[in-house]
């Protein structure tokens, strides 16, 4: 089964997740920006994250047949951080005009403070400059206040339901997205997200429909094949492998083509 991880964090990972990766049959994945486990204290660090992401990270994918594309942003939690903020954000806007960068992302809320509102919003203004897609990280606590209020951010701000994807969900908040167009994302993340059988869960419930599965794997405990795993357990339980391919391939692709920069091709 052809399959794509559409938000993982392989500047954490090893070179043989690539290699075991690429053996599940992933074929492309979206890297987006997010914090590095401490604090960066200076601009240029951000500057030299991004370079990483684009170009050698880019190359890594590709010696094992696998495409990697990026988005750019200032994750919420260094949101915080005002001054360096400051510094950061216009170079959001530099880097996210590079052409492997499909969106704009991770970006949204952590502790759902001002300052993080403030970054988010900019960088919502960046997106619908720029034409592209967004990923937005929903809180791990008090996530379903993170929802309203992200929702409410985003019909403010005018966004286009087709490319905006709120990241992270869970059973408590799928059913705050009944009636609207928003794309919708499932972390596959056993500790501090959704374990293979839940999402599994509110796959079966909620369909396929602008929704997307990932791993977010990064430096916690997490796993770079659970996009296979999921896959491997929906056609257990019979699921329709043709909405599985959907899911798990198709939709992806959908999303971040509107980028304009969305190369690979099925």
């Amino acid at each position: 089964m052809r399959l794509i991880d559409p938000h993982t964090h392989m500047v954490t990972r090893v070179t043989d997740d690539y290699e075991r990766m690429a053996e599940a049959g992933v074929e492309a994945v979206v890297e987006p920006s997010f914090w590095l486990g401490s604090p960066r204290t200076s601009a240029g660090t951000f500057m030299d994250y991004f370079e990483h992401i684009i170009g050698f990270e880019t190359q890594r994918a590709r010696q094992f047949g696998i495409e990697h594309f990026n988005t750019i942003a200032l994750n919420p939690r260094e949101a915080n951080n005002e001054p360096l903020a400051k510094e950061v954000l216009p170079m959001v806007e530099k880097f996210c005009q590079r052409e492997t960068v499909v969106g704009i992302g991770e970006i949204g809320l952590d502790r759902q403070t001002d300052a993080e509102e403030f970054a988010f919003r900019y960088q919502l203004h960046l997106a619908k400059k720029h034409n592209l897609p967004v990923i937005i990280h929903l809180p791990h606590q008090y996530k379903k206040l993170g929802v309203e209020r992200t929702l409410k951010i985003v019909a403010d701000e005018g966004m286009d339901p087709s490319k905006t994807l709120l990241d992270h969900n869970t059973e408590e908040t799928m059913p705050l997205y009944e009636g609207t167009q928003w794309w919708r994302g499932l972390t596959i993340y056993a500790v501090t997200k959704l374990t293979v059988e839940r999402a599994a869960n509110i796959v079966e419930q909620y369909g396929v429909d602008r929704l997307m599965v990932n791993s977010s794997a990064d430096w916690g405990v997490s796993d770079p094949l659970s996009v296979p795993k999921l896959a491997v357990e929906l056609k257990r339980r019979g699921y329709p492998r043709d909405k599985i391919e959907q899911l798990c391939f198709h939709n992806p692709i959908a999303y971040y083509r509107q980028s304009g920069k969305w190369t690979f091709q099925p």
